[in-house]
């Protein structure tokens, strides 16, 4: 009789047996696939050594890593918001020094004006005293004169002593003063000895009256808010007030041009010259006030319009770059430059102006080098986190990165750009 064991060895050909034998070759396939991945992500993941990142010949990352060259200097045109106002070195606003009632109004807005000419008169009991005082003076002088003759007369015949002609001396020297003092003060006001209480007041200049801030009959005081009665102006000269950023007025100098256009003559342009720079920032708006002298012979400006102000930016001593190739790490103005195939390296730049387009540097880089427009977040992630990643990561990386503090770069690699 033939003998079996209780557990017989399986066949090869039962369908559980083959079942086991595909899912073990299915295993060690899969991880011998997967050694071998990690061997070629390990051979593609970009090297940090100090300021560079140096990415694998075949990576596909730096190839999606957007550069622009550094170029010379663009001939960019910035426009400003700014103001025409009247040329205060040829302008007079002319009030009164003396309270009083304004009588006749002699000219009307728009007159032309010569110099001297009246333009209205003003009715004050002050300017009446004035007056008075000065005929008083003049009185009170000729009868020190007098007195004076008659002394020197009678201390020659030895009828009075020396001393009363000393007096008489001293008395008319006293009156010749005050007497002085009511003609300097007439004249500084512009009337005449006459007693009348009726002060002309005139124009110092000539030119168009373009403003007048009174009536006849009115009652004026010079402590009133407004003390300005008459403004002559020549519009022939004119001023031009910028209100620049805060962020552009290295870019403006005195004497340069700046083309002025306005929106009632749209064909032509006014040339100005910067003579002014202002020393502190207006604290609401944030601007910096720029006035600029121009010349207005068509007449066609006028006073209190708004115009625009364009000038040039170009220098030719500078290099520009994009600016969206700038970001900020620790408040240091950066970028990445293509410094070889597949390597990038991180340098600091000193602008000297900055526009919406482009950034303008004097040195730091050379013309033609390439800086990196989209990308330069995932760089800077790279950068300070100081170790290798894996392409596999880098969406990942891009998503993450916004946490880093130390930077506030103005571009970022975006997931959609590496998948």
């Amino acid at each position: 009789m033939k003998l079996t064991t209780m557990y017989s060895q399986p066949s090869l050909r039962h369908p559980a047996t083959q079942l086991l034998l595909a899912l073990g070759f299915s295993v060690l396939l899969s991880a011998c696939q997967k050694i071998e991945a990690n061997d070629d992500t390990s051979k593609n993941e970009p090297v940090v050594l100090n300021e560079t990142i140096k990415f694998a010949t075949n990576s596909t990352v730096s190839q999606q890593l957007i550069t622009a060259p550094v170029v010379s200097a663009q001939d960019n045109i910035l426009k400003l918001p700014a103001r025409i106002v009247w040329d205060e070195d040829h302008t007079a606003r002319i009030s009164s020094p003396l309270a009083g009632h304004l009588g006749n109004i002699l000219v009307q807005i728009g007159a032309d004006i010569k110099a001297n000419q009246p333009l209205g008169y003003l009715s004050s009991a002050d300017l009446g005293s004035a007056q008075a005082d000065a005929e008083k003076a003049k009185s009170d002088l000729a009868q020190a004169e007098r007195n004076r003759s008659r002394n020197k007369e009678l201390v020659d015949a030895g009828i009075i002593a020396s001393k009363d002609l000393e007096a008489a001396q001293a008395d008319l020297m006293k009156n010749k003063a005050e007497s002085i003092r009511a003609d300097i003060r007439l004249k500084s006001l512009g009337a005449t000895d006459t007693v009348d209480q009726r002060l002309t007041i005139k124009s110092p200049i000539a030119g168009v009256l373009v403003e007048r801030n009174t009536n006849p009959g009115m009652e004026y005081r010079p402590d009133q808010a407004n003390p300005q009665l008459f403004v002559v102006s020549d519009p022939t000269y004119l001023w031009c007030w910028i209100d620049a950023p805060e962020q552009i007025i290295s870019a403006f100098h005195k004497d340069m041009k700046v083309i002025l256009r306005s929106a009632a003559w749209p064909s032509e342009t006014y040339e100005a010259k910067v003579d002014f720079i202002g020393d502190s920032l207006d604290p609401v708006s944030r601007t910096l006030k720029i006035r600029a002298k121009l010349r207005n012979p068509s007449l066609h400006l006028k006073g209190e319009m708004y115009v625009t102000a364009e000038l040039s930016t170009k220098n030719p001593d500078t290099l520009d770059l994009p600016a969206k190739a700038v970001f900020l790490n620790d408040g240091i103005q950066t970028v990445f430059v293509k410094t070889s195939e597949n390597t990038y390296t991180r340098k600091t730049i000193q602008p000297v102006s900055i526009n919406d387009q482009w950034v303008s540097i004097a040195q730091g880089l050379n013309k033609g080098d390439e800086v990196v427009l989209d990308g330069a977040l995932y760089l800077e992630t790279l950068m300070e986190n100081g170790k290798k990643s894996p392409e596999s990561s880098v969406a990942k990386t891009t998503e993450s990165s916004t946490s880093v503090n130390k930077s506030k770069p103005a571009n970022v690699l975006s997931s959609a750009q590496v998948n």
